[in-house]
């Protein structure tokens, strides 16, 4: 009896734990308009970053609609860098994770082109030593970095078919 109770909460409390964090459509959509009414604002307001430490832009984006879910860089290409390295100028901010966005077929990015040159694998070893938290320790480490431009995307995914569907 008591492992059948105990069953019982856990089914309960995981079910709880994962409606609240799946979306419904409605929020999905409030949170597209919320981002479709901020974005432009940003687009408005580059002037005042460009020159400025990251952190202002954080502070903006953090206070904002927009919620960083997911965090890629800006890399050089490794065909066009001396001995293939590649090193790190900027970052793209994802309002969603690769999974959600992949579901939802389109995401909303933010580009930050950073006055900074990171050799990429330095950068992610030392983002990875974070452990779970590896966005904020990246966001900690662009903070007192000048910005050079920010720009922002809606980017819709499309349909991929394989050669034997076509």
């Amino acid at each position: 009896m008591k492992r059948l109770f105990l069953l019982m909460v856990s089914l309960c409390f995981g079910i709880t734990m994962y409606a609240q964090n799946t979306q419904t459509d409605a929020e999905r959509e409030r949170e597209n308009k919320m981002l479709e009414a901020f974005l432009p604002i940003l687009d408005a307001r580059r002037n005042e970053f460009v020159g400025q430490p990251a952190k202002k832009l954080f502070d903006v984006i953090r206070g904002s609609a927009f919620k960083i879910r997911n965090i890629g860089t800006e890399s050089t290409s490794p065909w066009a860098e001396y001995k293939g390295k590649t090193y790190v100028y900027g970052l793209s901010l994802f309002n969603k994770p690769v999974q959600q966005a992949m579901k939802d077929k389109e995401v909303y990015i933010i580009r930050i082109i950073l006055d900074v040159r990171w050799e990429s694998s330095a950068f992610w070893d030392a983002a990875s030593h974070a452990g779970p938290a590896w966005m904020e320790a990246i966001v900690r480490k662009c903070l007192d970095v000048k910005v050079l431009d920010v720009s922002w995307e809606h980017f819709y995914i499309p349909e991929r078919t394989t050669s034997s569907e076509k």
